[in-house]
C-alpha cells in the first residue's frame, strides 16, 4: 500500500518533530519520550492527529529511541513499541484512508568501531529487535532517520530489510560542512542506500 503511494503521488508528506511537540506539552529534561506512549497516550495521539490534519500522509510512531541499545526505561520495549504503533494507527484511521504509520528508528547514540566501542553486530541486533517488534505491532513502513554514520546506517538498513518485508526509508543528518558526523559525504550515502535498495532516501 505505501509503495503504491510512492509510485502514484508526486509528493508524499511525512510529519514533523515529535520531541519538540512533547516538550511543548510538558516533557521534562531527562524524561524518556517513548514512555509517554504508556503514560500519556492521549497527548501522543493528539500530536499524530494534528500532523494528519496538517496534511501528512504518514506519521512516525513515537519510537525514535526504542531500541535495546538506547532505551533504558522500566517498561518492556514490546509494550512501548506496541503502544506507539497502536496510538499512531488510531490517529491514522481517524484521519481517513491512505494514511500510514512508520516505525521510527533513530541512531543508537553510540559510535561504532573503529571510531567508538560499539560492535557492528551489536548495532544490527539492536535495530533488528526494534524492527521485529514494530512490524509485529502493525507498522506500515520503517523510517530510519537522522543517522550520522554510514556504518551505523548500514547496520540499521540491513536489520530492517532482513527482519521485515516493509518499505524502508532512510535519512541522514549533515553538518554545516555537508558531511556526516563521521565524515561521510552525500555521494557516499546515496551510493550506499541505492545499493541497499531502500524505497526512499533523504537528507
Amino acid at each position: 500500500m505505501f509503495r503504491e503511494l510512492l509510485k502514484t503521488k508526486a509528493i508524499v508528506s511525512a510529519d514533523g518533530g515529535m520531541g519538540t511537540q512533547l516538550q511543548a506539552q510538558g516533557l521534562q529534561p531527562g524524561e524518556i519520550p517513548e514512555l509517554w506512549n504508556l503514560e500519556h497516550p492521549d497527548r501522543i495521539r493528539k500530536v499524530h492527529a494534528d500532523y494528519f490534519a496538517a496534511g501528512a500522509d504518514f506519521v512516525l510512531a513515537n519510537t525514535f529511541g526504542a531500541s535495546p541499545a538506547k532505551y533504558h526505561g522500566a517498561a518492556p520495549l514490546k509494550d512501548v513499541i506496541g503502544a506507539a504503533v497502536r496510538i499512531a494507527r488510531e490517529a491514522a484511521e481517524a484521519a481517513g484512508p491512505d494514511r500510514f504509520v512508520a516505525l521510527d528508528v533513530g541512531p543508537s547514540g553510540r559510535l561504532l568501531k573503529p571510531a567508538g566501542d560499539f560492535e557492528f553486530d551489536a548495532a544490527y541486533d539492536s535495530f533488528a529487535e526494534q524492527v521485529r517488534l514494530g512490524a509485529a505491532a502493525g507498522a506500515d513502513l520503517v523510517m530510519i532517520e537522522t543517522m550520522g554514520d554510514t556504518y551505523e546506517l548500514k547496520a540499521a538498513v540491513l536489520a530492517a530489510k532482513e527482519n521485515c518485508d516493509l518499505p524502508v526509508l532512510a535519512t541522514v543528518a549533515l553538518g554545516e560542512d555537508g558531511k556526516l558526523l563521521t565524515g561521510g559525504d552525500v555521494e557516499a550515502v546515496a551510493a550506499l542506500l541505492e545499493g541497499l535498495r531502500v524505497d526512499a532516501l533523504g537528507l
